[in-house]
């Protein structure tokens, strides 16, 4: 049986090669595009329904998201009702939804299971050929679980599934974020088997680091209490000295409880979440061969940087269900300059080609080989 990636021939862009795929393959009149974005605060809210509307305004359809935190930032809100009005704008056709991230009574997580409950009763895929999910105005935990849902129907309904996000690490940087202090899988990422103490299998966590991140990543260390860790740094970044910055915020928890020399550091691409994916899956591979007599291998993953590098994180999810562990945002914070909202938000476009037509031929390659 084949062990190639289910991704190794992945159809990737970035920057303007990505904006110009988007103009050129979804202007074609065969094209009926569904379109699932965040409708929040973030500036980088309009990008993809901007690309979208500009070649195929009367063939797209979308559902907005609106992910309900408690006592919101008023210039947060201020600013997230500007962008649904300029998404109305760009999109007529469209579904604006809330959901609350966090359950009203305890403030335990529950937005993955919201965000569920409302893709199946506003997705409405009839008539589609191609599904587009941007992530990026949808947190994390949120958009790992709509992009399981979705390739599952995509799968189903014989659909082009592709992934955006507009990768902009200043942006990023800008949003302050309170996080809940509770560890928790996003919906349906809980992996192979409970992360229980007495598991026998060996433990490996990835973390992805980020400015700021760090007492998030320490709350998930002793939830996932790791054998191992191998923690992620983006190279090659935007900013060159990115990862000497990272090592030297992390540095005293790699001498210390996480136990990690110069030899487990992981290096992935900034701006190629595939160059991630490869390494996640070699790593897996290795360590399959090595724990198979003695009880398994484990890998957990945290993504709490660049969303670019954690896509590549979602797909090796998707592909070996691999457990992902994260702490959902309670509150944001950003200046009103970073709120600003007009056409062309900062950042690069990145597009995943997930599932379809492209992969059809590759398909029944693999199938001929097993």
């Amino acid at each position: 049986m084949s062990t190639t990636p289910r991704w190794e021939r992945c159809i990737s862009h970035r920057s303007g090669a990505a904006e110009q795929f988007v103009r050129d393959y979804f202007q074609a009149e065969d094209r009926r595009v569904g379109l699932i974005a965040g409708a929040g605060f973030d500036p980088r809210s309009s990008r993809m329904a901007e690309l979208l509307s500009g070649v195929a305004k009367d063939r797209v359809r979308a559902l907005f998201l609106r992910e309900d935190r408690p006592v919101p930032d008023a210039n947060l809100v201020d600013s997230a009702v500007e962008n649904v009005r300029r998404l109305n704008g760009l999109i007529p056709d469209n579904v604006v939804e809330s959901f609350d991230v966090f359950d009203r009574r305890d403030n335990a997580p529950v937005g993955g299971r919201r965000v569920i409950g409302v893709l199946g009763k506003r997705l409405n895929t009839d008539g589609l050929t191609d599904l587009v999910i941007d992530c990026s105005a949808l947190s994390v935990g949120v958009c790992f679980t709509i992009t399981k849902y979705c390739l599952d129907v995509a799968e189903r309904c014989h659909l082009n599934l592709h992934l955006t996000v507009v990768d902009h690490p200043d942006t990023d940087g800008a949003i302050e974020a309170t996080h809940c202090g509770r560890p928790s899988s996003p919906h349906g990422f809980q992996g192979e088997r409970p992360l229980a103490k007495n598991d026998q299998a060996a433990r490996l966590w990835l973390p992805q680091l980020g400015q700021g991140k760090r007492s998030v990543l320490e709350e998930v260390h002793k939830f996932v209490n790791p054998h191992e860790v191998c923690p992620i740094l983006p190279f090659p970044a935007t900013w060159p000295r990115s990862p000497d910055t990272l090592i030297e915020g992390y540095g005293d928890l790699f001498e210390g409880p996480w136990k990690v020399d110069a030899r487990d550091l992981i290096y992935a691409h900034e701006k190629s979440p595939l160059d991630l994916y490869r390494a996640i899956l070699r790593i897996d591979n290795a360590r399959e061969r090595v724990f198979r007599g003695t009880g398994g291998s484990q890998v957990i993953l945290s993504p709490v940087g660049s969303k670019a590098v954690a896509l590549g994180m979602l797909m090796a999810a998707l592909e070996k269900n691999f457990a992902v562990v994260l702490v959902e945002s309670l509150a944001y914070k950003a200046a009103p300059a970073v709120l600003d909202v007009g056409p062309n938000p900062a950042g690069e476009l990145v597009h995943i080609w997930l599932h379809g037509e492209a992969y059809a031929s590759a398909s029944r390659e693999v199938a001929r080989e097993g």
